[in-house]
């Protein structure tokens, strides 16, 4: 795996330049789903079925100020996973979890720089289940295992997680099997999200 290139010499962006990254930042819906994320996708349809599961994916087409906080692994400084799924861009995104704010509140629960967790918490997702369903703990292991392989690449180094949750998105049931999780490839500037939701 080639490391990321970073010019360490470059300084910070100034606040009036995160305002300008904002105001330029688009993000267009991509939907070049990997048969291991179909596959994963089914799967928890099947273990959560009064609930279900959304991914979403979107090519982040951005300028070198927000490529120096994600290659530094630093979004959390631009406030990166608010500001994304209050974006305009992210209005389908919003409709879909049955929000109805333009700005809602999002809560950050967790942060990784890596995706080593993600086949992990693909297992348990499934192995554990839903309200009333389950898979097979070896079957789980396997479908999150070729979900990095086939989605990412088993670059593992070159991402960063965020686990967050919307008090105010509708769709969850607001019971233990919500979930949501931000997935953003720093390399090919690519931003991969999971919600989650079962109810009994």
């Amino acid at each position: 795996m080639n490391e990321l290139k970073i010019d360490w010499k470059k300084e910070r962006p100034t606040d009036r330049q995160i305002i300008d990254l904002w105001q330029s930042i688009r993000f267009v819906p991509l939907n070049n789903f990997s048969d291991a994320a179909k596959t994963f996708m089914s799967s928890v349809e099947l273990t959560h079925a009064n609930g279900g599961i959304q991914i979403h994916k979107f090519k982040v087409k951005s300028n070198s100020h927000f490529d120096w906080f994600s290659s530094r692994n630093r979004l959390e400084e631009i406030k990166f996973v608010q500001k994304a799924v209050r974006h305009i861009d992210f209005k389908d995104y919003r409709k879909n979890l049955k929000i109805t704010k333009d700005k809602p509140k999002v809560d950050l629960i967790h942060y990784w720089t890596d995706i080593y967790d993600i086949p992990s918490i693909i297992a348990r997702t499934l192995a554990v289940g839903g309200a009333y369903k389950k898979i097979n703990a070896q079957e789980a292991w396997r479908i999150g295992v070729e979900f990095v392989k086939e989605e990412f690449e088993n670059r593992f180094d070159e991402f960063l997680v965020y686990q967050y949750a919307i008090p105010s998105a509708n769709w969850f049931y607001d019971v233990a099997w919500d979930f949501s999780i931000l997935i953003f490839d720093i390399k090919k500037n690519e931003v991969f999200l999971i919600d989650i939701t079962d109810t009994d």
